[in-house]
């Protein structure tokens, strides 16, 4: 990846990440925090009225413009030196916490705004039969049980721009890039940490699709290989 795609990639995850603080409602203060904040101010127009500076005989009068003015700079200060960890495959971005990742597409251009082509899993593994499903013009589900095993398998699919916003469990185990009929994803294996169960998300090209279920990460991908529209 260039630097100038990891820049923007990078700036618009930090846009999306302080656009949720526009629509933030005004903060209103209390008799009492207004007054204690008068009394302040007028402490400083009293007391400090004038600060000289070396060699000259202008001065700076301290007043309410210059407190915010430097409150707002000690504040750019401390968001300069906060540091975040960010995810980065050949479909997808994500922000990166503690215990989970944010996943967001990173290529929406030109992709249905709505589900017009359904998927569904042409081959499931034996004693697999339809339990459960969900659909909207924007999102399908599918959960496959198998009854006898206890076992379950959940298929999903996004449109594009709804997908933003989706949380994996990355606390204890890393993405993995993987290839689904030509397209890339990414994987995570549960497996190793002693429940056999994985978790696959790709980029068909139009939506998002992923599969999970407890399979071992090898079979999930034979399986997901064999999705097609319905």
């Amino acid at each position: 990846m260039s630097e100038s795609i990891l820049r923007a990639v990078l700036e618009e995850s930090a846009q999306h990440e302080w656009d949720k603080y526009d629509s933030a409602p005004e903060h209103t203060f209390s008799r009492k925090h207004c007054r204690s904040m008068k009394r302040i101010f007028r402490q400083y127009d009293n007391k400090h009225h004038f600060y000289g500076i070396s060699n000259s005989s202008k001065r700076i009068r301290i007043t309410r413009k210059t407190v915010l003015i430097l409150v707002i700079i000690v504040f750019l200060s401390a968001v300069a030196g906060c540091t975040a960890a960010y995810f980065i495959s050949k479909s997808f971005r994500g922000k990166v916490h503690s215990d989970n990742t944010e996943l967001f597409a990173i290529n929406t251009y030109n992709c249905p705004s709505f589900i017009e082509d359904k998927y569904y899993l042409s081959d499931l593994p034996q004693d697999f039969e339809v339990f459960d499903t969900d659909s909207t013009p924007f999102y399908e589900y599918t959960n496959y049980k198998n009854m006898l095993m206890g076992q379950n398998i959940a298929f999903r699919q996004w449109v594009k721009t709804e997908y933003d916003s989706s949380h994996y469990n990355t606390e204890s185990q890393n993405f993995e890039e993987i290839e689904i009929n030509g397209y890339y994803g990414i994987c995570l294996d549960f497996s190793p940490k002693g429940n056999i169960s994985s978790c696959l998300i790709w980029d068909n090209g139009d939506y998002i699709l992923e599969l999970s279920g407890d399979l071992p990460k090898n079979e999930l991908i034979v399986l997901a290989k064999t999705a097609k529209k319905n």
